[in-house]
């Protein structure tokens, strides 16, 4: 399956969303991928290739590939993710 639209009450209320893939994460794991925040998107930026760590609980800890300082952003603040790929595992996986 390509993707599908996912939408929360009745059809034709609301808006949906656009679910490509589903993948499980872990706050342990280091991941590469682009991420786009909403701020970004306002500001008409592309996104961010980044080491990616999905941790604190709530909060993504991002780092550069380009180089540069690591940013820890809110999970709310992410407008989405993309090429997403585990990069390395926590021993023990």
């Amino acid at each position: 399956m390509d993707g599908y639209r996912l939408s929360r009450g009745p059809p034709g209320y609301g808006r949906g969303m656009y679910v490509e893939t589903v993948v499980q994460v872990n706050d342990r794991d280091t991941y590469q991928a682009s991420i786009r925040l909403r701020s970004a998107v306002v500001a008409n930026r592309p996104p961010v290739d980044a080491f990616v760590r999905f941790s604190p609980a709530g909060w993504l800890t991002m780092k550069p590939l380009t180089g540069g300082r690591v940013t820890v952003v809110s999970a709310a603040e992410v407008f989405d993710v993309t090429n997403l790929e585990r990069v390395q595992a926590q021993d023990g996986d």
